[in-house]
This record gives structure tokens, sequence and C-alpha cells, in this order.
């Protein structure tokens, strides 16, 4: 079974449309992989700037809800690993709870994210729109949460507008790639089916 063959049983909709294109890439493993690939090495570049708030909301965004949860604790899980190991996070109780406040903010930012709506599937404008928003927002959720974690952990001098404006930058560049390498990829699909006719 061929690539588009297999993306289109699950669903045969009349119209070739963005959403049909969106639904059969969430339906594959290919993306749920590659997201999970590029963000698990995104823990060589980074140490605790793992950019979370990016890769749980395009996850949350593009993937079924279950798979989303896992992509993104299984980065959380791999730079916890890496941290403890080749960065030498030292083994103290506050560093092991910092950790669980990361997990806890990158897993509200992909809940948030997949409560997409029907409308964000539908072209690539409205699905621009609905990431953007889940960014910004998620964002907001994932460094409140760590900033009632520094009332009791400490740490609170760490939030300064230049630090913070850095760290979304930084998760506002990798949403962006994945949401190109996304939109390429339900092109593609659909570019696939027009070519060799494939009934939708």
């Amino acid at each position: 079974m061929s690539y588009v063959e297999s993306s289109v049983a699950f669903k045969q909709p009349t119209v070739l449309d963005w959403q049909w294109g969106w639904e059969a890439i969430a339906k594959r493993q290919l993306w749920f992989f590659l997201l999970l690939t590029l963000g698990s090495a995104s823990n060589v570049l980074y140490t605790c700037t793992v950019p979370l708030v990016g890769l749980g909301a395009i996850a949350g965004a593009t993937l079924p809800r279950r798979r989303a949860l896992v992509t993104v604790m299984s980065m959380w899980l791999a730079n916890q690993v890496l941290g403890f190991t080749i960065h030498q996070y030292p083994w103290t109780l506050s560093t092991f709870a910092w950790g669980l406040v990361l997990g806890l903010g990158a897993v509200l930012v992909t809940l948030l994210a997949s409560l997409k709506l029907k409308l964000s599937q539908n072209d690539l404008t409205a699905y621009g729109a609905w990431l953007g928003i889940a960014l910004v927002i998620g964002f907001g959720v994932y460094e409140l949460t760590i900033w009632l974690a520094c009332l009791v952990l400490g740490g609170c001098d760490s939030f300064t507008l230049p630090i913070l404006w850095g760290i979304f930058q930084g998760n506002a560049i990798w949403a962006i790639s994945l949401t190109a390498i996304h939109s390429l990829l339900v092109w593609d699909t659909l570019r696939l089916c027009r070519r060799n006719g494939t009934p939708l």
C-alpha cells in the first residue's frame, strides 16, 4: 500500500482540501516520529531553555491529543536524562522539582494547543492563526507556571523582559520552522493525490 493510499484509508471526503490533508498527516506515523526526533534532538542544543512551548504548541495543534502528549513528554524526559548525565545537573531535590515544573508547563501548553477549533484545520491561514494564538497564550501559561513555582523554589530574579523575550523568540523559531515542515507535508500529500488521481 502506498503512502497516499494508506493515508486516505481512514477518510474519504468529497473535496480535496486542507482539512483532509491535515487529517491525513495527523494519522500517519511519519509526522509523529519526525516531530519526536526533532524535538528530542533539540535537547542537544539546549540545556535549561529547551523550546517546550513551541514544541508543545505544534504537537498539540497537529497531532491527536494522546500522541501530542506522548511526543512532548518524551522530549521532556530526554531533556531530563541528558541534563542529569551529560549536562551534569546537580542531583538535588530542587533540581528534580524544577524538572517536574517544566514538564507540567509543557503538558499545559500541549493541552491548550490541542483545543484547536475545527476552523483551524480548514486552511493554512486559520491553522497559522491558531498556532500563533496557542504559542502566545501557551508561553504565558508556561511562564506563569514557572513563576508560581519560583515563589516556592526560588529563582524569580531571572524573570526579566530581556530573558523572557529571548526564550519566546527561541520557541517561536522552532514553532514556525516545524509549521513550515508540516505544511509542506500536507501540500505534498494533496499534490500526490492530484497527480495519482486518488479519489477523495
